[in-house]
């Protein structure tokens, strides 16, 4: 009896000390930011999708310089959270919502695509937002303390516009809009509706879609043609302006799409380049002033690599 009591206390012991590694190993600390923990775990977590990304092999002798650039990246992420929270800098969860549907609709993707596709690079809708929130900080930061000490001068901008006419030659738009609707709904009844005029696209958007453009109307405007999947392009070009698509029936539910125009690239003048032309001479002189003040931050900072 007590030799079973002894063997079932060092099952008891032995299992807890495993249970207990694990997490030690899972929680193990990588870095530490100011008194902000950066886990083991969120930092393979990260380098898994980017090496996915990348589609990197695990045995490429570039890894552990890949280890340094996430942690890097992970500790300047907080760094700047550090700071916005300091500046009373935030994004809100509406806006950071509005920000990725936007960023999915710019694609031209349905959200189930979108999604697979993220999900092909190891990465979730969740850790998508959060980098999306960490790049939205990242912009407002910038341009509360970056951008307002680079400029470039009218002069700057007509002369790179007399040296790269060419470059300004615009591109084929296209406009349209999408419903996306659950398979619990009345799908068929819902799409005669529409079919028959007796519900508009836009209504039928706003009352039913699960797209994130809903309120809309389900609109995407301005959407370069040549950037699109081919399927889509194929779709688009099978529909005239205001011509709607059958039911498309995928893992989401089923989607109906609507062409509303397409528009013919054409040469852009001096003031419509204008914007073009100064995000381009700017971009140079935002990422060394971005450097410059990352370099300030860390130097200011208590930084505790542990690995």
């Amino acid at each position: 009896m007590r030799s079973r009591l002894a063997a079932v206390l060092l099952v008891l012991l032995f299992t807890g000390l495993s249970a207990q590694a694990a997490e030690v190993t899972v929680n193990k600390i990588a870095a530490v930011v100011n008194g902000e923990m950066i886990t083991l775990h969120e930092l393979r977590m990260h380098m898994a999708s980017e090496m996915a990304r990348r589609r990197m092999d695990p045995k490429d002798p570039k890894i552990e310089e890949l280890q340094k650039e996430v942690l890097d990246s992970l500790i300047n992420d907080i760094l700047i959270r550090q700071e916005a929270k300091r500046y009373k800098v935030s994004v809100s969860d509406a806006e950071l919502k509005e920000e990725v549907n936007k960023s999915i609709a710019r694609t031209g993707k349905t959200l189930g695509q979108f999604e697979s596709e993220l999900k092909a690079q190891g990465i979730s809708m969740e850790m998508y937002s959060e980098r999306m929130r960490n790049n939205l900080l990242r912009m407002r930061m910038g341009n509360f303390m970056v951008d307002r000490k680079v400029f470039v001068t009218p002069e700057e901008i007509s002369e790179y516009y007399a040296k790269n006419r060419d470059a300004f030659q615009g591109e084929r738009t296209a406009d349209f809009s999408v419903i996306l609707l659950p398979e619990t709904m009345d799908v068929q009844g819902i799409y005669k509706q529409i079919k028959a005029g007796s519900l508009s696209f836009e209504d039928a958007a706003r009352k039913y879609s699960a797209e994130g453009n809903a309120q809309d109307g389900g609109l995407v405007r301005g959407v370069p043609y040549d950037r699109l999947p081919p399927e889509m392009q194929k779709l688009l070009s099978s529909l005239s302006d205001g011509g709607m698509s059958q039911l498309l029936k995928t893992k989401g539910g089923f989607y109906v799409f609507r062409r509303d125009a397409m528009h013919e690239a054409k040469p852009l003048s001096l003031q419509e380049a204008r914007p073009y032309i100064e995000e381009i001479l700017l971009a140079p002189l935002r990422e060394e002033r971005a450097k410059e003040y990352i370099r300030q931050l860390r130097s200011k900072a208590v930084i505790d690599i542990r690995m």
